[in-house]
């Protein structure tokens, strides 16, 4: 039996009351690739950041090489040997690969300056021991996706870390690039290091791992050598969850002889969205799902006009439109309700009538002076129409709870009466009162003619209320669900790619 070098026991983490993760149990032992699974929201990022030093336990206990640790900082957890490559890039464009790599810890000469000549040393001995091929004087920005992910894997390994947690590091990468990754995670193994390894491609789960462990919901379901299973045992592990009752029916029937909104070979500039083609029929909700990373979100802001298009048509009511840029889709009646309800939804220390008003402004303007009193009846008019709970228009909107928030970022939209609506995680971290009044809006919404589309990584939410689902794998439509079909397992086969009796397709 290997050396059990880490092992958790019992770990709970609570989140402004919400319970993360509720007494799971982690392991691995030396020099193994021990894979952590689970759908969106399972708990797998917040177990692996407690060991980052990022986020602390609030009831448990951590064992590194059998003596209990209490990890209170990232630089204590880089001290012990534990490194993370995060999912999100964290390297600085306007800097070099050598200076990202020693940025804050650059070795110095007797005269104190950067000994230059020492780093690259020692990153050139990084990459041909990991076959890692990277140019040290390059600058981050001009670099690919791929080559910034392989400098944020030589950033931790000229510490030399005994224990490397990988969370998502294929996500944004080709499948040429993955089978390098692969390799350079070989070399690791090989050259004594253990590793912790997160990610959605079935195939390099079984093509890598040695051991996995399966968490669900913050609990933890189990854990099983590679070689005990196969991709049914892993996903009927991962799924299961029965629907509850907190789904509104849908107030009217599917008209599916009207189209009212159409994307045809939709491409953006980034390549996260690639030839994507999809209809929305009067009268029902469109669900987008897909595990996090495959194009869901760029998809939804390319048609909001956020992203810039490659390629592609859109169509509005059968006439086509043109979203260069959000203004345009606003005009052409696209809305979006974004995830980032406080980055990109909401001005937060503005009021919440600005807030209401701020995209439908021009409709309440006498020449150049906004009509307050027509914005402050709008403001009672929208907040009596989504039962938005605030102490005062005039109070700043970052006073409101997050249900509430997130009904004025809905309001702010439906202000521009928009023909199409975009739901982007539309009920993310509200409560489920909340989100009940939000899926009867949506609901409303389709009933009057509104073209409803939703992404979001709740299969729960997915399943009750969309009329038919688009899934998404690597930035394409890998599959077409209409509502009869969807099930949880079916949805995570076509997330993952597994479902070749399917063709990529158009969505009719």
């Amino acid at each position: 039996m290997a050396e059990e070098i880490l092992k958790m026991v019992n770990i709970t983490k609570r989140f402004a009351g919400i319970t993360a993760l509720d007494q799971v149990q982690f392991s691995c032992s030396k020099g193994e690739i021990h894979v952590l699974a689970g759908e969106n929201g399972a708990g797998k990022s917040t177990i692996l950041k407690m060991l980052a030093g990022i986020h602390q336990a609030d009831e448990g206990e951590i064992y590194f090489h059998g003596k209990k640790v209490d990890i209170r900082s990232p630089e204590q957890s880089q001290r012990m040997g534990i490194a993370m490559v995060f999912q999100e890039l964290t390297l600085v464009g306007e800097m070099t690969v050598w200076e990202n790599i020693y940025l804050n810890q650059e070795p110095v000469t007797r005269l104190g300056r950067i000994n230059k000549k020492e780093i690259k040393g020692r990153i050139r001995e990084a990459m041909d021991r990991y076959g890692i091929h990277i140019d040290p004087d390059a600058m981050v920005s001009s670099l690919s996706v791929a080559q910034q992910q392989m400098a944020e894997i030589l950033k931790i390994l000229v510490r030399d870390p005994e224990l490397i947690i990988l969370d998502e590091p294929t996500s944004a990468l080709a499948r040429k690039e993955v089978r390098q990754l692969c390799q350079i995670i070989r070399n690791l193994i090989a050259g004594g290091k253990t590793i912790i390894f997160i990610s959605h491609r079935m195939e390099e789960v079984f093509e890598l791992g040695d051991r996995i462990t399966v968490f669900k919901d913050g609990h933890y379901i189990g854990t099983r050598n590679m070689t005990e299973i196969n991709e049914d045992d892993l996903i009927r592990m991962m799924v299961g969850r029965s629907l509850e009752n907190i789904f509104p029916p849908a107030v009217c029937q599917v008209d599916e002889s009207q189209v009212i909104f159409e994307v045809k070979n939709l491409t953006d500039t980034a390549s996260k969205v690639n030839h994507v083609s999809f209809q929305v029929h009067k009268g029902e909700i469109l669900g987008v799902a897909g595990l996090q990373g495959h194009g869901q979100t760029e998809l939804l802001n390319a048609i909001s006009g956020l992203h810039p298009l490659a390629g592609g048509e859109i169509l509005v009511g059968g006439s086509p439109v043109n979203v260069k840029n959000s203004a345009r889709a606003i005009e052409s009646g696209i809305a979006l309700v974004p995830a980032d309800r406080k980055n990109q939804g909401l001005m937060l220390e503005l009021s919440n009538r600005h807030n209401l008003a701020i995209s439908s402004m021009k409709k309440r303007m006498k020449g150049c002076f906004i009509d307050k009193k027509a914005e402050q009846e709008f403001g009672e008019a929208m907040k009596e129409k989504l039962s938005i709970k605030m102490g005062s228009l005039e109070l700043p909107v970052s006073s409101l709870s997050g249900g509430n928030q997130q009904k004025v970022v809905l309001g702010k939209e439906l202000a521009t009466e928009p023909r199409v609506i975009l739901f982007d995680e539309p009920t993310r971290g509200i409560d489920v009162e909340a989100k009940r009044e939000f899926y009867q809006i949506m609901h409303d919404l389709a009933a009057r003619g509104v073209a409803v589309v939703m992404n979001s990584s709740d299969m729960m939410e997915i399943m009750g209320m969309s009329s038919r689902v688009i899934v998404m794998y690597e930035g394409r439509v890998s599959g077409i669900l209409k509502k009869e079909e969807l099930s949880e397992e079916r949805i995570m086969q076509l997330g993952m790619g597994m479902d070749k009796s399917r063709k990529e397709g158009e969505a009719s």
